[in-house]
C-alpha cells in the first residue's frame, strides 16, 4: 500500500498543505436535496454561522508566508453569503496568495456584488450549477431560479477579463443524467474556460447517494497529503466531506496551521493511511467517499490545467 506515487509530492508540500480550503459559512439560499446542509439547517440546535474576520486575517496572514498552490473559498452552504466575502478575497490579493478560487452558486453574482467582484476578482470562479435544463435545475437547486443564475454566469463571463478570472462551470453527475451531462459540456466548452463534471458524494454517509462499486483495494487520502480545512467555527479540519466537525483538529485561534500540519495527530494518520489500517481512524474507517477522490484529479490538479476546455473530477 506505500506505494511512491503516495505521499507529499514536494518539500514545500511537505512543510505546509499545497491547498487551504475555507468553508466561510454554514447558511445557504438553496436547499438541494444532495447536500447535507439542506438536513443540518433545519436541525433544532442550527445556529447560523460565518467565519470570524479576525480568524481569517490571522490564517490567510500566515497562508500568504508559504508557496501554496491554491486558496479556496466555499463553504457548508452559498460563500457569498458571508457579509465580508469580498474582503477576504481583496486581502488575500493584497498578500500575494497566486492562486485564489471562490465556488459558488452563481444567483447572488449580480448588482453591487458583480461590480466589486469584478473589481478585485479571485483568479478562478467555479460556478456549480448541476443542471443543463430548468427542469433538471428546479429538482438539484431547490429555492433558487433558473434563468436568474444562467444570466449571472453569462453576465460575468462576458464582463470579466479572462487574463484576471478563469471560469468554470461545474456540474454533478448524477444517475440517469448521461445525456444532459453531454449537453452541459457541449454548450458550455467555448464559453467557459473549463467544464468540470463532478462525482457524487455522500459526504460521509450524511445523504443517501448512488455510487458506482468502489475499486476492491483501497488507496491512502490524498487530502491528508494536501489540504487543510478552515471552518466557519473557526475550526481546522482535515475532510474537506466533513459536515459534522468529526475531522476536528484544533482551533486556528490557539494554533497555527503549519502546527497543525505537523502535528503527531496527522502524522499518525498518515502513517495509517499509508499502512491500509484504516480502523480507529475516525471518519475514514467507515468512509465511503474515498473512491471518489482520486490522487492526481483533485482540485490543485484541475487549476494547474485550468487552460484546458473540459476536465472530470
Amino acid at each position: 500500500m506505500n506505494a511512491p506515487k503516495y505521499g507529499f509530492e514536494t518539500e514545500a508540500g511537505e512543510d505546509f498543505p499545497r491547498y487551504i480550503m475555507y468553508d466561510v459559512n454554514n447558511v445557504c439560499n438553496a436547499r438541494c436535496p444532495f447536500c447535507p446542509q439542506s438536513a443540518i439547517a433545519v436541525s433544532d440546535d442550527f445556529a447560523p454561522q460565518h467565519l470570524d474576520w479576525d480568524l481569517y486575517v490571522k490564517t490567510i496572514t500566515e497562508v500568504a508566508k508559504y508557496p501554496v498552490e491554491l486558496v479556496r473559498f466555499t463553504g457548508d452552504g452559498e460563500p457569498l453569503l458571508h457579509p465580508k466575502m469580498n474582503d477576504m478575497i481583496e486581502l488575500a490579493l493584497s498578500l500575494g496568495v497566486t492562486k485564489l478560487n471562490l465556488t459558488t452558486n452563481g444567483s447572488l453574482l449580480k448588482g453591487k456584488r458583480l461590480a466589486r467582484m469584478l473589481k478585485a476578482p479571485p483568479h478562478v470562479i467555479d460556478f456549480s450549477l448541476d443542471a443543463f435544463t430548468e427542469e433538471t435545475y428546479d429538482k438539484y437547486r431547490i429555492g433558487l431560479d433558473f434563468k436568474t443564475t444562467m444570466k449571472n454566469v453569462h453576465d460575468f463571463i462576458e464582463k470579466r477579463d479572462p487574463a484576471r478570472t478563469r471560469v468554470i462551470v461545474s456540474m454533478i453527475h448524477h444517475p440517469g443524467l448521461d445525456a444532459e451531462v453531454e449537453a452541459f459540456r457541449n454548450y458550455w466548452t467555448g464559453r467557459a474556460d473549463m467544464v468540470a463534471i463532478r462525482r457524487l458524494h455522500s459526504n460521509l454517509g450524511s445523504v443517501a447517494v448512488v455510487q458506482m462499486p468502489p475499486p476492491s483495494r483501497r488507496w491512502p487520502c490524498v487530502h491528508l497529503w494536501q489540504r487543510l480545512v478552515i471552518d466557519f467555527r473557526g475550526h481546522i479540519r482535515f475532510c474537506p466531506i466533513d459536515w459534522h466537525d468529526q475531522s476536528y483538529v484544533g482551533d486556528v485561534s490557539a494554533l497555527s496551521l503549519h502546527e497543525v500540519w505537523h502535528s503527531p495527530f496527522m502524522q499518525k494518520l498518515r502513517k495509517r493511511h499509508l499502512d491500509g489500517n484504516y480502523g480507529g481512524c475516525g471518519v475514514c474507517e467507515k468512509c465511503g467517499d474515498w473512491a471518489n477522490s482520486p490522487w492526481s484529479e483533485g482540485w490543485v490538479d484541475m487549476m494547474r490545467k485550468e487552460s484546458l476546455q473540459t476536465a472530470g473530477t
